[in-house]
């Protein structure tokens, strides 16, 4: 048992002089972050498009860095690596159109349960397009993910015993049209007000609101998100309308046995309006990460998404993925998988590997 030694001070102030128990001052500024590299290859054996069968190898990397000013103030954003040109069909790539951006840069402010941010940010709708579940579950949720958006927001979090905690965050933003938008290596399409679409207002016009939980109803590793979206029509479209749409989803995370244990998402989008346009469109993804013996993991995931636009026939599409992994306890995570899917009515099926590298800085 750790003994307490006392002081005796003339205005009967009690002081502990155990060394172990006092905590050292924390010293600012520091920095922090998280660096994510991705190698990945596909290739593509067999489709209803000549053009699809090919190979394709590229990068993918995000690099998240945080300076920290004081206990309540800090700077963080994301530098992301990847493709940014779509390369001509049929065409073998390596390593081509690879380009560097940021992705967010902003200032932010927390202190207890509340939490403010300000600068370029993803508003928070949705979290399947997330990587970590496979090789490809992400990408038709990609379609809804929102990216690149300058604003601010607000958040608070109310931490109950036997309920959880909730966090409600509201956003409000436009598209960057700025030198933020920019590309280095390889350059890709910048937006311009000109260009028009969802939230190209350069005005605050825009906006999310989310309610997030943990623990939900008090069940460990039971989550639980909800987002509405606004997206005002672009200063410079005409004839077009406001897009809004709304995700939700349960994660749950299932511990069977010390030998297994099941992640399962479980995510709804449906957006109206879409881009400013006519088509209205709903995605339904379902993905369980199944972790096996702490290291091994296989993963199954699958989106049906459909489009609908006035005096058109639904568009149809599904991506199925199975992969299997192994995380060296390193950082470093290798996956080796098949994909099937069905874009507009074209079939594919693609073989892959993806080798993920994470470490903390």
């Amino acid at each position: 048992m750790t003994k307490l030694l006392y002081l005796a001070l003339p205005a009967g102030i009690v002081l502990a002089a155990n060394p172990a128990l006092a905590e050292e001052p924390v010293s600012y500024p520091q920095f922090s972050g998280e660096a994510v590299f991705e190698l990945q290859s596909e290739s593509g054996v067999s489709s209803d498009d000549p053009d699809n069968e090919r190979h394709n190898i590229f990068m993918r990397s995000e690099v998240a860095p945080r300076l920290q000013f004081n206990e309540n103030f800090f700077i963080d954003g994301v530098a992301v690596l990847e493709p940014t040109r779509t390369s001509s069909p049929g065409d073998d790539t390596f390593f081509e159109n690879e380009g560097v951006f940021i992705e967010e840069i902003k200032l932010n402010y927390e202190n207890g349960p509340f939490a403010a941010f300000g600068g370029k940010f993803n508003p928070g709708f949705g979290i399947a397009w997330d990587y970590g579940r496979g090789i490809w579950s992400e990408e038709f949720a990609e379609d809804y993910e929102i990216t690149e958006k300058i604003g601010f927001g607000l958040a608070y979090t109310l931490e109950t015993e036997s309920f959880g905690s909730y966090t409600l965050t509201g956003s409000t933003f436009f598209a960057d049209t700025s030198f933020l938008a920019e590309s280095g290596i390889t350059g890709r399409d910048q937006l311009h007000l000109s260009d028009g679409g969802a939230s190209n207002t350069e005005d605050l016009s825009s906006f999310v609101l989310s309610l997030d939980s943990e623990s939900l109803a008090g069940i460990e590793n039971l989550s639980y998100h909800f987002a509405f979206r606004h997206l005002a029509e672009g200063s410079a479209s005409s004839g077009g309308a406001d897009e809004q749409g709304f995700a939700t989803n349960l994660r749950y995370v299932i511990p069977f046995s010390d030998a297994l244990q099941s992640d399962v998402l479980l995510e709804y989008a449906g957006l109206c309006n879409v881009d400013g346009g006519t088509e209205d469109s709903r995605y339904y993804t379902a993905s369980v990460v199944n972790k096996i013996y702490e290291n091994w993991n296989l993963t199954v995931g699958f989106t049906n998404r459909i489009m609908t636009m006035a005096g058109s026939p639904d568009i149809d599409d599904h991506l199925l993925q199975l992969t299997a992994g192994y995380d060296f306890g390193n950082g470093l995570t290798l996956e080796a998988g098949w994909r099937n899917s069905n874009e507009a009515g074209t079939a594919n099926n693609i073989l892959g590997g993806l080798a993920r590298y994470t470490f903390e800085f």
